[in-house]
């Protein structure tokens, strides 16, 4: 059996190059509107919930952006929570970092918090109806 040559023409050679070029641009552009759609709109500012602990309100501020939660903490935990609830401000931050860093409340909470971080991202979804637009 002899040598195949094959013949290919640049036209060809180009034009199949600028047509991946254009459908993965395509694609690109697809992918980042999807991702700015699933994403939430919030009025920037700050937003609060509530939980009541030892029969006393404590806030949970949620500061946002347009498009992202920049802050969550607690506020006005008084000394009497503090000594029936000593963990609670500790438990707070952690999970109020996790929602900060996945940008959502859906997070897995470890089983030793469960119950704690459930009523804070329950105050916290509060809040953040009140920011979404």
């Amino acid at each position: 059996m002899g040598a195949k040559i094959y013949v290919v023409k640049l036209k060809q050679i180009i034009r199949i190059v600028l047509s991946l070029i254009v459908v993965f641009a395509v694609i690109a552009i697809a992918a980042a509107l999807i991702k700015n759609a699933a994403r939430p709109t919030y009025a920037p500012g700050v937003y609060t919930g509530s939980i009541i602990l030892h029969n006393s309100p404590v806030n949970v501020e949620v500061e946002v952006s347009k498009h992202s939660i920049e802050s969550v903490r607690l506020t006005d935990l008084s000394e009497t929570q503090q000594v029936f609830y000593p963990l609670f401000a500790d438990t707070a931050q952690e999970v109020a970092d996790r929602i900060v860093a996945e940008q959502s409340c859906d997070i897995e909470l470890d089983s030793d918090y469960a119950v704690t971080g459930g009523i804070i991202c329950d105050a916290v979804r509060q809040a953040l109806e009140d920011a979404e637009k």
